[in-house]
């Protein structure tokens, strides 16, 4: 979830070594780039979902918005939280079920002190946005069922349409709802474990497909990529057309995971769609996005994680303050004040201040045991021995 860079004195430690026995140095792992590009619009879309939400009923162009950006930011999170989670209960504790007590406390008493909301302490419904961790915490908690050893891809294409099928009959469930998010931890289950899978796969080798990638040809890599990347933009243009003309019937709650069917008045087919939906835009989103480092993008895809647990504060306030019926432009003014939380909460010196926040990492500061945390994002060295605190 979230880690801490490797001390100056380890990687000094590191080439020492490497002086010594050369061929038992490990090169230092590359950040996975593209993945944090991907982060980076996924938090900007979390964020400016948010103000959304303070501006429903001021034009169907907003509801359009909304509704498009809940067809995929949650369940492409759940996604990257999968490509890079690795069962540790350690790092469970440390960088999961420690921030989360620490901010269910903190927005519970935001929320009686400030927001003079009487809110009872409790830490089995999460607060709000924090139903994210919760989540990690039991998808990571469950990872060994789902994450064998040997796997064939036979066994989880299986595990998979288990998923899917679980997803989709927790809906007919009244009981399931925000408690223990129970609900929405089985109904995104599917995409994070298709992450762990992708993963799996990826670091294999895709032995099959890249026999006949070498076949192919650059060229014809290209074409084809080009071609897939076209049909999925078509499908999604239509998506959106078929949105635009019957947002009247479409509940944005529907998209929340949190509802029975039964309780938010819709169907079952409606939330098979919603996954195909979900897939098309990872689609899209793994052939479009640069699997390079982009400047500030891909730094602020390194630091998601104060940008998810701190914003939720400043929306509250400005819920309670009716700032965007106060403002003459509300939809210029929610999208730049987006940019905005999202530039603030991923600055550097204000990630570090507030680092004892959002993970337990006494005792094992300048221990090598910083480990990926399996959240948004994962701080490494880079290339080049720059040092720096990220966060995800």
């Amino acid at each position: 979830m979230i880690k801490m860079e490797r001390t100056e004195q380890l990687e000094a430690t590191g080439r020492e070594q490497g002086a010594v026995q050369p061929a038992l140095t490990k090169p230092l792992r590359k950040r996975n780039d593209q993945m944090d590009n991907l982060r980076c619009l996924l938090i900007f879309a979390v964020v400016f979902g948010h103000l959304l939400e303070l501006l429903m009923g001021k034009g169907q162009n907003v509801k359009l918005v909304y509704l498009l950006i809940y067809s995929f930011h949650m369940p492409l999170f759940a996604f990257v939280s999968g490509v890079f989670a690795k069962y540790d209960p350690i790092r469970i504790r440390n960088r999961m079920i420690y921030p989360y007590v620490i901010f269910q406390t903190l927005y519970l008493l935001f929320a009686n002190n400030v927001l003079e909301k009487e809110t009872e302490m409790q830490y089995t419904t999460p607060y709000w946005l924090l139903w994210y961790l919760f989540a990690m915490i039991v998808w990571n908690l469950v990872l060994p069922l789902f994450q064998i050893e040997g796997q064939s891809i036979g066994k989880k294409l299986l595990l998979l349409l288990f998923a899917v099928a679980a997803g989709i009959l927790i809906g007919f469930d009244n009981k399931a709802g925000y408690y223990l998010s129970f609900s929405r931890i089985v109904e995104f289950f599917p995409f994070f474990l298709l992450g762990v899978y992708y993963r799996q796969l990826k670091s294999e080798g895709w032995n099959r497909t890249a026999a006949l990638w070498k076949h192919v040809g650059g060229k014809g890599k290209k074409l084809l990529k080009g071609i897939l990347f076209l049909l999925v933009c078509a499908i999604l243009m239509e998506l959106v057309r078929q949105i635009s003309g019957n947002m009247d019937e479409i509940r944005y709650t529907w998209l929340y995971g949190s509802m029975s069917y039964e309780n938010a008045d819709y169907s079952w087919h409606f939330r098979v769609i919603s996954m195909g939906v979900a897939l098309l835009w990872l689609l899209f989103f793994l052939l479009w996005m640069p699997a390079k480092r982009i400047p500030l993008i891909s730094h602020i895809g390194a630091n998601t994680m104060s940008v998810y647990l701190l914003h939720g504060f400043v929306i509250k306030l400005l819920d309670k303050a009716e700032f965007f019926d106060r403002i003459a432009y509300p939809k210029i003014s929610a999208l730049l004040l987006a940019v905005l939380l999202v530039l603030i909460f991923s600055w550097t010196p204000l990630v570090r201040a507030l680092g004892p926040l959002f993970r337990w990492d006494w005792g094992r500061r300048g221990t090598g045991a910083g480990r990926k945390s399996g959240f948004m994002s994962k701080g490494k060295f880079r290339a080049g021995g720059r040092k720096k605190l990220t966060h995800g």
